[in-house]
């Protein structure tokens, strides 16, 4: 599954995109020789407004520290044409939480940990927002559907999708959502040669997307687990992961012991399969154990399609992601059957083919694992593939 619903997109160069509108971008863009840095740089300092860009600042100003010779140093210099795709304070804290499984508590700290990645990796992901060469107005961006722009960062390029007025850049990680352009923040810096827009997650470069952990679902699911009287934690879920691949060492559950292979599981409480037991016996399972002798009285075959249904394969979709996927249709590790997301405020449902409750993803227990390649959102019912 891919959240992000990539298509393949027709290649065109940077050159053959601006070789149609070079001339009237420049014109509207301007000629002016303000740069980049001077307009972050004016009012800049960590706060609480996830909306400005504090931490791209510093990012910025800590690569010309180290590296006073950096390719970084175009955003200094007014005069070179360029377009950069600037990620606010939100998007940093959000890459933060999935590099580190936490949320730092501040923009200082998050900008600590962006720090902490090395010097070189902050300036490789500060040139991978840099399109060099001209400067790209909103208005052209809207018309640059399929195209692939070549950034600062050497043999690295970003993939342009437009639907309606929503820009998305498809950078190279497979596993997270790409970045969108912010509406509201387009043409920063307008009139001059240098112009840039602002985005709502970090466009991840090759070597980045190598920092994400690779600790397994399996093994945090079987870390801590036995039958006991808590309905909120995973040991018949557990379980029945064990019980599949005992019977069938090659079935595809076994993906979620291959913490390499990004994925997006749901994954139902002890008390979500109890009351699958109920509504399939009509009475209530004694306990946890026997809870899992019902659900592996349904056949092997049956339960691995069930644990199947819950797996999303190919992304790592945090929390905030979910939030805003309303209406999505993901693909289940199971062929042919897909989970319709609904979101409405904070709560987010899935529709699976039973007339069974739908299943609510739980609050509380977000975001599993999360800065690893595979995560989990607990939910209080059980999706099925059938009626």
């Amino acid at each position: 599954m891919n959240l992000r619903f990539k298509k393949n997109l027709a290649v065109v160069s940077l050159v053959s995109l601006l070789g149609a509108m070079a001339a009237p971008s420049a014109l509207a863009a301007g000629e002016g020789t303000k740069s980049l840095a001077s307009v972050l740089t004016a009012k800049s300092s960590f706060d609480k407004d996830s909306n400005n860009y504090d931490i791209l600042t510093a990012a910025v100003l800590a690569v010309l520290k180290a590296k006073p010779m950096s390719p970084v140093k175009v955003l200094t210099d007014g005069s070179v044409a360029l377009t950069a795709f600037i990620p606010n304070d939100g998007a940093f804290k959000k890459l933060v939480a999935d590099l580190t499984g936490k949320a730092a508590p501040s923009e200082e700290k998050t900008f600590a940990a962006v720090a902490g990645l090395g010097i070189d990796t902050v300036e490789q992901v500060l040139q991978y927002h840099v399109v060099p060469g001209a400067a790209i107005l909103s208005g052209d961006a809207l018309k640059a559907n399929g195209a692939k722009l070549t950034t600062a960062l050497p043999g690295a390029t970003i993939s342009v999708k437009v639907a309606g007025t929503v820009i998305t850049l498809d950078d190279k990680d497979p596993i997270a959502m790409d970045p969108t352009v912010i509406l509201s923040q387009v043409d920063i810096n307008k009139g001059n040669l240098q112009i840039a827009h602002g985005i709502n997650a970090v466009l991840l470069p090759a070597a980045l997307v190598k920092a994400l952990g690779t600790n397994s679902l399996a093994a945090v699911l079987t870390a801590k687990s036995s039958f006991d009287k808590n309905a909120k934690n995973f040991d018949i879920l557990t379980a029945a992961v064990l019980a599949v691949l005992k019977a069938k060492p090659n079935s595809k559950v076994k993906v979620l012991t291959d913490g390499s292979v990004a994925l997006t599981a749901f994954i139902p409480t002890d008390g979500a399969f109890r009351a699958l037991v109920k509504a399939l016996t009509g009475k209530p399972a004694t306990s946890e154990k026997a809870a899992f002798a019902t659900v592996a009285g349904l056949g092997i075959s049956k339960v691995e399609q069930i644990l199947l249904f819950h797996v999303v394969p190919g992304a790592t979709v945090v929390s905030e992601d979910a939030l805003k996927s309303n209406g999505a249709s993901l693909a289940t590790a199971l062929a042919g059957k897909k989970i319709k997301v609904s979101v409405m405020g904070t709560v987010i449902s899935l529709g699976d083919y039973s007339a069974l409750k739908d299943p609510k993803v739980i609050l509380s227990a977000l975001d599993i694992n999360r800065g690893n390649r595979q995560i989990a959102h607990a939910i209080d019912a059980v999706l099925l593939p059938t009626k």
